[in-house]
């Protein structure tokens, strides 16, 4: 086999790898998971990202929340959970370019609506957030009674 052909082969079968567990695919895959994930059911449960809760006992983080510097909370959160912009886009409903420029401070969250589905979305503690930010939670409305 020739050195050219020797490269191509290789770069062909380095070049893809399962979506689930990362490992080489083989050539003759033309699946996006290995035989193992697909068997095992790996690939079909994708995991769900989530903040862990020790995330928020961080003074960094209460205090970029008590400050409102929401780009600088994101990327604590970010950072001290593991998480990938990707990972914080799922949970917050923000595209992984919004979050990279809120971070950067080149955007800013202003729309109060944004940033309450935001707090939610990262499971932030309502004692942190205070009742400003957390949607009230809707009452029952009163019996309806007729006139006589």
């Amino acid at each position: 086999m020739s050195r050219r052909r020797t490269t191509e082969v290789a770069a062909a079968w380095g070049g893809r790898r399962c979506t689930a567990c990362r490992c080489r695919l083989s050539r003759y895959n033309s699946e996006t998971v290995c035989s193992i994930c697909n068997r095992s059911g790996r690939a079909a449960q994708p995991a769900c990202p989530f903040v862990p809760t020790q995330v928020w006992t961080y003074e960094d983080v209460k205090d970029a929340l008590v400050q409102r510097d929401f780009g600088r909370l994101c990327q604590l959160v970010r950072e001290r959970g593991h998480l990938r912009q990707e990972d914080m886009a799922l949970l917050t409903g923000l595209s992984q370019a919004f979050l990279s420029m809120l971070e950067s401070g080149q955007r800013r969250l202003t729309n109060i609506d944004r940033i309450i589905v935001v707090l939610d979305g990262l499971n932030a503690p309502a004692d942190l957030t205070g009742p400003m930010l957390r949607p009230a939670p809707i009452a029952p409305a009163p019996p309806f009674r007729a006139a006589s």
